[in-house]
Protein backbone atom coordinates (compact mmCIF):
# COMPACT_ATOMS: atom_id res chain seq x y z
CA UNK A 1 0.00 0.00 0.00
CA UNK A 2 1.46 3.31 -1.04
CA UNK A 3 1.51 5.82 1.78
CA UNK A 4 -0.23 8.98 0.67
CA UNK A 5 -0.46 10.52 4.12
CA UNK A 6 1.28 13.81 4.71
CA UNK A 7 1.50 16.18 7.61
CA UNK A 8 1.68 19.84 6.67
CA UNK A 9 3.49 22.05 9.11
CA UNK A 10 4.06 25.76 9.43
CA UNK A 11 6.91 25.29 11.88
CA UNK A 12 10.12 27.11 11.04
CA UNK A 13 13.22 25.26 12.14
CA UNK A 14 16.09 27.58 12.89
CA UNK A 15 19.66 26.30 12.47
CA UNK A 16 21.15 25.01 15.69
CA UNK A 17 17.82 24.77 17.48
CA UNK A 18 16.23 21.47 18.36
CA UNK A 19 12.85 21.17 19.96
CA UNK A 20 12.43 17.59 21.14
CA UNK A 21 8.81 18.17 22.09
CA UNK A 22 7.94 19.18 18.53
CA UNK A 23 9.86 16.20 17.15
CA UNK A 24 8.01 13.83 19.48
CA UNK A 25 4.67 15.41 18.61
CA UNK A 26 5.38 15.02 14.89
CA UNK A 27 6.26 11.35 15.40
CA UNK A 28 3.10 10.80 17.47
CA UNK A 29 0.96 12.47 14.79
CA UNK A 30 2.52 10.29 12.09
CA UNK A 31 1.89 7.17 14.20
CA UNK A 32 -1.75 8.11 14.77
CA UNK A 33 -2.34 8.90 11.09
CA UNK A 34 -0.84 5.54 10.14
CA UNK A 35 -3.07 3.81 12.69
CA UNK A 36 -6.18 5.50 11.29
CA UNK A 37 -5.15 4.62 7.74
CA UNK A 38 -4.58 0.98 8.63
CA UNK A 39 -7.97 0.72 10.36
CA UNK A 40 -9.79 2.38 7.45
CA UNK A 41 -8.03 0.29 4.80
CA UNK A 42 -9.34 -3.01 6.19
CA UNK A 43 -12.44 -4.61 4.74
CA UNK A 44 -14.20 -4.40 8.12
CA UNK A 45 -13.29 -0.73 8.64
CA UNK A 46 -16.64 0.02 10.27
CA UNK A 47 -15.87 -2.38 13.12
CA UNK A 48 -12.69 -0.62 14.24
CA UNK A 49 -13.00 1.95 17.00
CA UNK A 50 -11.02 5.18 16.79
CA UNK A 51 -9.13 5.97 19.97
CA UNK A 52 -9.52 9.22 21.89
CA UNK A 53 -6.06 10.33 20.69
CA UNK A 54 -7.00 9.63 17.06
CA UNK A 55 -10.24 11.58 17.41
CA UNK A 56 -8.40 14.44 19.10
CA UNK A 57 -5.87 14.56 16.27
CA UNK A 58 -8.66 14.65 13.68
CA UNK A 59 -10.51 17.32 15.63
CA UNK A 60 -7.49 19.59 16.02
CA UNK A 61 -5.57 18.98 12.79
CA UNK A 62 -7.97 17.21 10.43
CA UNK A 63 -7.93 19.97 7.81
CA UNK A 64 -4.16 19.63 7.41
CA UNK A 65 -4.09 15.83 7.03
CA UNK A 66 -4.13 14.40 3.53
CA UNK A 67 -5.50 10.89 3.25
CA UNK A 68 -6.07 8.64 0.27
CA UNK A 69 -9.60 9.18 -1.13
CA UNK A 70 -10.86 5.74 -0.06
CA UNK A 71 -9.45 6.15 3.46
CA UNK A 72 -10.99 9.63 3.76
CA UNK A 73 -14.39 8.43 2.52
CA UNK A 74 -14.42 5.52 4.96
CA UNK A 75 -13.33 7.79 7.80
CA UNK A 76 -16.21 10.18 6.99
CA UNK A 77 -18.61 7.24 7.13
CA UNK A 78 -17.29 6.01 10.48
CA UNK A 79 -17.36 9.50 12.02
CA UNK A 80 -20.89 10.20 10.76
CA UNK A 81 -22.10 6.86 12.13
CA UNK A 82 -20.54 7.68 15.51
CA UNK A 83 -22.24 11.09 15.58
CA UNK A 84 -25.63 9.59 14.81
CA UNK A 85 -25.16 6.84 17.40
CA UNK A 86 -24.11 9.35 20.07
CA UNK A 87 -27.02 11.63 19.20
CA UNK A 88 -29.50 8.77 19.57
CA UNK A 89 -27.98 7.78 22.92
CA UNK A 90 -28.23 11.38 24.17
CA UNK A 91 -31.88 11.51 23.15
CA UNK A 92 -32.57 8.42 25.27
CA UNK A 93 -31.05 10.00 28.38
Amino acid sequence: MKSENQIHQNIIKFPGSDNKAVDEQTKEFARLIKSISIKMSKSDFDQHILSHKELSLLSNHGEAIELAPLIAARLNSVLATSLIRNSLLEDLI
